[in-house]
């Protein structure tokens, strides 16, 4: 007799185990619907801070503000400043004067910044560097890439719904 009941606790075991695993599918999918639900609210919220951060970008550029202007943006600004006020100063002096080739040096040494400049703009553009964008368009960046990370655990969610639904 003891040899056909040897399985007899292994079978109940493996019964418990299912009834265990019966009763902990639905508490999963449960929650993993509340997750996604808390999920597609972030993502929700993310999506307004980008179209906040994109209106203040806008804003920002309508009114001349600084924070609409990257480091390059603003290094040429000035180049070209200086190049207007040089040319003013130039046009002011007695012609032949010393003053009159010190301010034409000047011009001459801040058209040539402007080049490097422009090409170190370029260059930072071209490899994505963080001195072609401004401080606005930095948190533009940031909340769309917060956006994506969101997106993706909703996709997460979905999927361990489904495979919770599939057990």
């Amino acid at each position: 007799m003891t040899t056909r009941f040897k399985f007899l606790p292994l079978a109940a075991a493996v019964l418990a185990l299912a009834s265990l695993s019966a009763v902990a599918q639905p508490a999963a999918v449960a929650q993993d619907k509340v997750q996604l639900k808390t999920d597609k609210a972030a993502v929700e919220r993310a999506e307004d801070k980008v179209s906040a951060a994109k209106k203040t970008l806008k804003t920002d550029k309508a009114q001349g503000k600084m924070a609409a202007e990257s480091k390059d943006s603003t290094a040429i600004a000035l180049d070209k400043e200086s190049i207007a006020g040089g040319k003013k100063a130039v046009s002011a002096d007695a012609s032949g004067s010393l003053q009159a080739k010190s301010d034409k040096a000047a011009v001459k040494a801040n058209k040539k910044q402007l080049k490097a400049d422009k090409a170190k703009m370029k260059a930072d553009k071209a490899a994505g560097k963080m001195a072609a964008e401004s401080k606005d368009s930095k948190q533009v960046t940031a909340a769309e890439k917060n956006v994506k990370s969101k997106e993706l655990n909703v996709d997460i969610d979905k999927a361990a719904l489904k495979a919770d639904k599939k057990k």
